[in-house]
């Protein structure tokens, strides 16, 4: 479209990387839903250390988003063992604060990390500051193409997989996540994983 006039001509290129960039993302999200379904087949016995990922991630999402106030409470006293493949929860928490700094493009710039564990389970709880997330809307937060924000939901990039890939991931490894809201006010997620048998208590 508009290959005789240059104007029209790079909009119509511009419209078409954007809308490859888009489908891309949607690929990629598709082929990591149909990993996170093989969990048990390939990462059944996959250890990661749940300190030192979280704080890799809080790191990296600081240096990503420089006019973000994001702060960690750490509660645990030593490293503890999780029973999760590191890239896998890397991904989760990536896919959490990836949530918030979408929710928070207009709203109070500022996400609360906190970690803590029980003798059993590991508990990372991520919480924003947003326009949080209609009561009614809660419980399909997590299913496979569902988006809150129907009308924004293009310009923000979402494809509305990444809480299901979560989903996924958490419930394969024998995990949990929840969703806590508070329309005005924001959102929390709370994710627990099982500690490694392994681990020295």
């Amino acid at each position: 479209m508009g290959k005789d006039d240059p104007e029209i001509l790079e909009e119509s290129l511009s419209a078409s990387m954007q809308e490859i960039s888009r489908m891309k993302s949607l690929v990629q999200e598709m082929l990591d839903l149909s990993r996170a379904e093989q969990v048990d087949v390939h990462y059944a016995n996959e250890t990661t250390k749940g300190k030192e990922v979280t704080y890799q991630v809080y790191n990296n999402f600081k240096i990503l988003y420089p006019d973000y106030v994001i702060t960690l409470d750490d509660d645990l006293t030593k490293e503890v063992t999780l029973q999760i493949y590191r890239n896998h929860f890397e991904q989760l928490i990536i896919i959490i604060l990836d949530n918030a700094s979408k929710v928070l493009q207009l709203q109070r710039k500022e996400v609360h990390i906190s970690i803590s564990s029980t003798l059993n389970e590991f508990e990372i709880a991520i919480q924003d500051f947003g326009e949080g997330i209609p009561k009614e809307d809660l419980n399909k937060i997590f299913n496979r193409f569902y988006r809150v924000d129907k009308a924004r939901a293009r310009t923000k990039g979402g494809n509305g997989l990444g809480l299901s890939i979560a989903k996924q991931l958490v419930e394969n490894y024998k995990g949990r996540i929840l969703a806590e809201s508070v329309v005005g006010q924001g959102t929390i997620f709370r994710i627990f994983i099982p500690i490694a048998k392994t681990e020295d208590k």
